[in-house]
């Protein structure tokens, strides 16, 4: 299990939706993204702002998924040394599956970080998956919309 807080707390009482953090921008990093994914032969999925706070970035067998909000990613081995070289800055955990619950975070740190917005019933802050984590996060901007 990876505990995001020491990744987290850095950014405690930042609002980079209201205020960016110096160096990272929504269109910032979704154009930094997008330049990456050219130059690597990268599929860029879909990104629609501002419901949306994360852009992901494929090969066949690499995923990189970073957030617009805070210079964070989640990086399969394959992906990490590209997206560190061409994002330096950008703090980068580790991703085995997009469907694994291998992560669990405090959920005062979840709350004022990546899920403002809080989340369902059907998501556990001691052990949850990326995809799960953009879901809340996508579903949580739609309520708040």
């Amino acid at each position: 299990m990876i505990d995001l807080d020491p990744a987290l707390q850095q950014w405690l009482g930042a609002t980079p939706w209201e205020s960016p953090l110096p160096g990272w921008t929504r269109t910032g990093a979704a154009a930094r993204l997008k330049a990456l994914a050219t130059a690597h032969n990268l599929t860029l999925t879909a990104y629609e702002p501002p419901e949306e706070e994360w852009v992901c970035v494929r090969a066949h067998d690499a995923t990189a998924i970073a957030s617009t909000l805070f210079p964070l990613a989640f990086v399969t081995v394959g992906l990490d040394e590209v997206v560190c070289r061409w994002l330096p800055g950008l703090t980068v955990l580790p991703l085995a599956s997009m469907v694994a619950a291998d992560y669990r975070a405090s959920p005062e740190l979840l709350r004022a970080t990546l899920l403002r917005f809080g989340w369902t019933n059907d998501f556990s802050s001691e052990g949850f998956c990326v995809s799960d984590l953009v879901v809340e996060s996508v579903e949580g901007a739609l309520t708040a919309w």
